[in-house]
């Protein structure tokens, strides 16, 4: 579900550390080209980057990182130095370590390549060292990998970009951004996101795009939407690659390794393609962003409904350590009733809450119904925070350690509010595990370990959210689960021929579920030195096996192993699908307590960077007399990205605005009891509507307060610019949160909370007419809708309450009474009923009930009489309420 890859703005740059004496950097981006090729699912990109260097007189040091995911192979590592081309090699990490140490010390200009991570961000971290003064190096890059796709309909690129500050280069036209696009099957779209490109169609297979002018944006990335017709089948591409040696003829002479990757987009979606496909475009062609959570949530909530084909079994950890009593945990056990009311019907379920031990709600999941949702309810009512400290992995370790159900996939939501013990393995714990499980994590206060938030989610393929502790907690846990219901395949099967393959990615016998958005892609490699020409038709047959839970059957494919014309003659292809596979099967395996140097080796065969190994490339070695003139220049200055000192002076700024924040909150208690008048306040012409005491009307005074404290806060510490716009954000979500917790006070609501920062700009009061639905509300017409919520069963139905039904029809109750004729259950006219309320007051709330609403609907139509028109008894009990 992490499809976006998250880029920083000195991702692909060298930089200058900010504590140095001087703050030029060492070197200057001069031109950037970009060669981007797609066959079907398949991406590679060769990025060249020219640098200049800045100093006159200093050799430097210099940090660059080059951003990666889960998937991304970097194929080769080259520098062009004084029109001499020299390629990286992979080594053991310690042999590599020492020779770029060793080549240092002497005054060669050498770099050195490992994997990374920093601040949540994987990188592979780049080293130049002894990068001379007024020279020009050239750094070129390959890397490939296997797309991802959105809703199970289109196939999705993204390519991290960065902008190139030498004007003159850009100007002159030598930064390039060209995509060639290569399909199987006839493409039947292929747009681009939010640049403007130059599309050039060359056949029914291929098209062509220039997107050179997106690399005059100040944007970190470029998007790709595509289909093509039979991509919903078995695509199969051949992979080869010779085994590496240092020595050319003994390379020119070792034999190669072969594989063959199986992959396809699984069908979820098939019912309702013409209504994403409109979605889709509609939003491409506007230039929004459609891989965002609130465009997914939309379209989730408007078109796509996966309640009846999801197969899962739901954990919830919920933190009950001490620093969670009060308001937090009070919120989090009424989130989690929502949580449940809201699941699918075919789920299982528990709750395990945590703190310097945990407890379970069951001892094992539990099938869901309204008996054992009752029964969780009744419990998590009676839950406090009184469970010590904050320890998260043995509760995870015990769920991973629990045996998987057949055919249900675990989602596990984890929400604490503070630092838990050794993230770090937590986060290991879940990558380990996370074929079967999908974590999603929510941090819930400014005190939440963010490492664990974010990168628990990243191991775990899920959604993460830090919120603030006024935010309406159950809205953002509903939307959460409503973008994590999914159809999945499981229980797979695949039958091959064991004389010619030696192993797969996955492996088969530990073979993930496939989730939606999700692409199954499985790599077989073939035994060293098979002729796959001597194979006979049926060695070429493999078999796949699964269960649809959206078909809700049993599917089986028949593959031919046998490879189109089209790839015949495309080597570098070939050698991608082969390192893309090999690079994701060392990756699971290197780090695992039983690997063996026989992975590593195999790292070092194919030239892939793992967590044992590293690129060394040796640019230049200084002859005697550069050597005599290196010792005579500096050459101590040691450039680390500036990245790190910045973001520690914005954490500060971002902690000294909370705490501005934290001392603003005694304004919701300098209210009376006593709500009479409607007051609301306008910002920079947007409200904030609130219900005001009449003996206290200093409440748009203090709010003014808030405003005028923040702008203080600002002047006094914010850093020059580019900063400045970044923390006047900031300050804005500050005042957003402020009107929140405003709100918690029983004697105010805050019907709008919307606020941009202006300095230029005075609070101006003003007063407004009670809406109509504060009115309902104030008559008590209409319940709160919590109160509706608690009533509703595990399969989305209210009873019948004819005393309900009163509250909200007293003069058409008889008429209201006479649709019960047009279903087989009183209940079913009873749940439309309130499902059509939900509509009508609750729209702002939608998120919420959305889930619930969907079962609810599901269960109308299997009681409507036939004959009878749903849209046409809906809107007639729609006039009847109003």
């Amino acid at each position: 579900m992490n499809n976006n890859l998250k880029l920083r703005s000195f991702d692909f740059q060298l930089a200058v550390d900010g504590s140095q004496k001087s703050s030029k950097a060492p070197a200057t981006l001069k031109s950037v080209q970009y060669k981007c090729q797609i066959i079907n699912n398949i991406m590679k990109t060769a990025l060249t980057q020219t640098f200049v260097s800045n100093s006159d007189s200093e050799y430097s040091e210099t940090n660059y990182y080059f951003p990666i995911q889960e998937g991304i192979c970097l194929e080769s590592f080259e520098a062009k130095f004084n029109e001499k081309k020299i390629k990286g090699i992979v080594k053991e990490k310690s042999e590599a370590q020492q020779e770029y140490k060793d080549n240092k010390s002497q005054g060669n200009f050498v770099s050195y390549a490992q994997t990374s991570t920093e601040d949540n961000q994987d990188y592979c971290k780049i080293l130049l060292g002894n990068l001379p003064p007024n020279q020009q190096v050239e750094i070129n890059l390959v890397f490939s990998q296997q797309l991802s796709s959105i809703l199970n309909r289109y196939f999705i690129a993204q390519i991290p970009l960065q902008y190139c500050e030498d004007e003159i280069s850009a100007k002159l036209g030598q930064n390039v951004l060209t995509l060639d696009l290569f399909c199987t099957g006839r493409i039947t779209y292929a747009e681009s996101r939010g640049y403007p490109a130059q599309k050039k169609v060359i056949d029914d297979n291929t098209v062509k795009f220039d997107l050179s002018q997106a690399l005059l944006q100040k944007d970190l990335g470029f998007q790709l939407v595509f289909a093509f017709e039979g991509m919903f089948e078995p695509q199969v591409i051949f992979g080869s690659s010779k085994i590496f040696h240092e020595d050319q003829v003994k390379r020119a002479a070792l034999p190669e390794s072969n594989s063959v990757m199986v992959s396809f987009i699984p069908n979820f979606n098939e019912e309702i393609t013409k209504e994403i496909d409109d979605a889709i475009r509609a939003a491409i062609h506007k230039g929004d962003d459609v891989f965002n959570d609130e465009f997914q949530q939309k379209i989730n909530s408007e078109i796509v409904d996966h309640l009846n084909s999801s197969r899962s079994e739901f954990l919830f950890l919920l933190d009950r350590s001490g620093s969670m009593s009060g308001q937090p945990i009070q919120k989090a056990c009424e989130a989690l009733i929502l949580f449940l009311k809201s699941l699918p019907t075919d789920s299982y379920f528990n709750v395990v809450s945590f703190g310097s031990s945990y407890q379970k709600l069951f001892e094992s999941s539990i099938k869901y119904d309204t008996k054992s949702l009752e029964k969780a309810i009744k419990t998590i009512k009676k839950y406090t925070a009184d469970l010590g400290g904050t320890e998260i992995y043995k509760p995870l370790q015990s769920i991973f350690n629990e045996k998987k159900m057949e055919g249900y996939n675990k989602q596990i939501f984890l929400l604490t509010d503070g630092e838990v013990e050794s993230p770090k393995e937590v986060v290991k714990l879940i990558r380990k595990n996370n074929k079967f499980n999908r974590v999603h994590s929510i941090g819930f206060g400014q005190g939440a370990d963010q490492y664990l938030i974010k990168e628990s989610a990243i191991a775990g393929k899920g959604i993460s959210k830090i919120v603030d502790l006024n935010c309406d907690l159950s809205e953002v846990i509903i939307e959460m689960l409503s973008l994590c219901i999914t159809p999945t395949l499981d229980s797979f099967k695949i039958n091959y021929d064991v004389n010619i393959f030696e192993s797969t990615y996955p492996q088969l016998n530990n073979f993930p579920c496939v989730f939606k958005d999700e692409i199954l892609n499985i790599h077989f490699f073939f035994k060293p030195l098979q002729d796959f020409s001597s194979l006979s038709d049926a060695q070429k047959q493999i078999s796949i096996e699964y269960f649809d839970s959206h078909k809700k059957q049993k599917v089986q494919k028949q593959i031919k192993l046998e490879m189109q014309d089209c790839f015949t003659c495309n080597p570098e292809l070939q050698q991608s699908v082969f390192k893309i596979g090999k690079q994701l099967f060392l990756n699971e395996n290197i780090m695992l307590e039983n690997s063996n140097n026989q992975l590593v080796q195999q790292s070092i065969d194919y030239q892939l960077l793992t967590e044992k190994t590293a690129l060394i490339c040796v640019i230049e070695t200084l002859n005697d007399e550069q050597k005599i003139m290196y010792e005579n220049i500096p050459h101590n200055t040691q450039y680390q990205n500036q990245k790190e000192v910045a973001e520690k002076k914005l954490e500060k700024l971002q902690y000294n605005l909370s705490q501005l924040v934290c001392n603003q909150q005694n304004i919701s208690h300098c209210l009376s009891n006593q709500a009479q008048t409607l007051g609301a306040c306008s910002f920079q012409k947007k409200s904030i509507a609130v219900k005001q005491s009449s003996n206290s009307p200093s409440i748009f005074t203090k709010i003014k307060n808030f405003f005028s404290s923040s702008k203080k806060s600002l002047a006094q510490q914010s850093p020059p610019s580019p900063k400045q716009e970044f923390l006047r954000k900031d300050v804005n979500y500050q005042v957003q949160d402020e009107c929140k917790q405003i709100a918690q006070c029983d004697d105010i609501e805050v019907y709008k909370c919307e606020a941009e920062f202006d300095e230029n700009e005075e609070l101006d009061v003003i007063q407004n007419p009670i809406k109509k639905q504060i009115e309902r509300e104030n008559e008590s017409s209409v319940p709160k809708i919590e109160n509706l919520l608690n009533l509703v069963n595990s399969e989305g139905v209210w009873k019948f309450d004819e005393s309900l039904i009163k509250q909200y029809c007293k003069k058409n109750i008889d008429q209201i009474k006479l649709f019960t004729s047009k279903f087989t259950s009183k209940d079913a006219l009873m749940t439309l009923l309130i499902v059509i309320i939900l509509e009508t007051y609750y729209i702002q709330q939608k998120s919420k009930w959305m889930l619930i609403s969907k079962k609810s609907n599901n269960f109308v139509k299997s009681q409507l009489k036939q004959g009878e028109d749903l849209n046409q008894i809906k809107e007639s009990i729609k006039q009847l309420i109003q």
